[in-house]
């Protein structure tokens, strides 16, 4: 049974809006992920400069130095998934019949780069939060097992974080692909 929807559905004005809101907030996020790999963090110059705190922060600038290459790749990758992210909302919000698969490009390419993401901190940032746990985690006054406790908490966050971060392009898969939404992009005359 053919659906005849004349009003835009709410699951699609939501998913506009909350394309352009996220988009946005990727742009944020590359750029910032983009100026610390190329300048290094400012926020680490403003740590006090006690001897502990020294040892810190060394650790953090090596590992910052060894996820060079996945920082400005997921950078990059954020800027170019953001593209079709925007244009996707502005052609939903607009009543434009390919904003439909234009938030299919969006979701598609935002979970290939997800995986790729996965791979490169399989490979690259999980070694390099093991290696700097290690250096932060010894020595006097630090509990035995401390270094495996935080290096633990790090890989899970690591691969927790790239898990949920699959549920927003996932849910715009299925949410916009049933029947309605379908139907009222395809009852669209441009």
């Amino acid at each position: 049974m053919p659906y005849f929807i004349t009003e835009m559905p709410p699951v699609v004005k939501v998913l506009a809006i909350l394309h352009l809101v996220f988009a946005g907030l990727g742009i944020l996020s590359a750029v910032w992920g983009l100026f610390i790999a190329l300048v290094g963090n400012p926020f680490l110059k403003l740590m006090p400069s006690t001897p502990q705190m020294s040892a810190h922060l060394d650790a953090q600038v090596a590992m910052q130095e060894k996820i060079l290459p996945l920082t400005l790749t997921t950078s990059i990758f954020s800027l170019l998934v953001a593209i079709p992210m925007i244009t996707a909302g502005v052609k939903m919000l607009k009543k434009h019949k390919d904003g439909l698969k234009w938030s299919n490009i969006y979701a598609i390419s935002s979970l290939v780069a997800k995986v790729v993401g996965m791979v490169l901190s399989a490979t690259i940032l999980i070694p390099a939060m093991r290696e700097m746990s290690r250096s932060v985690m010894t020595g006097p006054g630090i509990p035995s097992g401390a270094e495996t406790m935080m290096s633990s908490l790090m890989v899970a966050s690591a691969i927790g974080g790239a898990l949920i971060s699959c549920a927003y392009p996932l849910l715009t898969l299925i949410l916009l692909n049933r029947a309605a939404p379908k139907a009222w992009f395809a009852s669209l005359a441009k």
